[in-house]
């Protein structure tokens, strides 16, 4: 709580163990939801701030380790989430509305691992943009045509 400088680590809690289960998280207004990209666990993680919930069960079987994602960011133009590919094939694309996660749209980047992570909307031009690890370019979405 930034008002009160205080810190709570057993809230939201019990969500087992294992090392770099998710990375990055981003808020998704039209639902009152946060959503975690999975890097090495099976699932989104879902995080419900209202009443303090969570779910790994209902965005899952995305294949558990291969430091899939790493970051996630939030469009609004299309009220979608993108998680950028470190060592996935594609970017995943999150429907919060109806928990829908896509693995295939904006696919094709291979099995090269540390391509992409981090992720951020610029709302000026529309776009999503990916800082590149060891690929040679920024990787850049357009979230209304789902182009790269």
């Amino acid at each position: 709580n930034p008002r009160t400088n205080v810190t709570d680590t057993t809230t939201l809690s019990g969500l087992g163990t294992g090392l770099e289960k998710w990375r990055g998280i981003a808020y998704a207004p039209s639902v009152n939801m946060l959503f975690a990209a999975p890097r090495d666990a099976e699932a989104v993680l879902m995080i419900n701030p209202r009443n303090n919930a969570t779910d790994t069960a209902t965005l899952n079987g995305l294949g558990v380790g291969g430091d899939k994602w790493r970051g996630i960011a939030y469009a609004p133009s299309v009220d979608m989430l993108f998680a950028p590919p470190f060592n996935a094939d594609a970017v995943l694309v999150i429907n919060p509305q109806t928990n829908v996660t896509d693995t295939t749209t904006l696919g094709g980047f291979g099995t090269d691992s540390g391509k992409w992570m981090d992720i951020a909307y610029v709302s000026s031009v529309d776009m999503l943009f990916a800082a590149p690890t060891f690929a040679d370019a920024v990787l850049i979405v357009n979230p209304r045509t789902n182009v790269t």
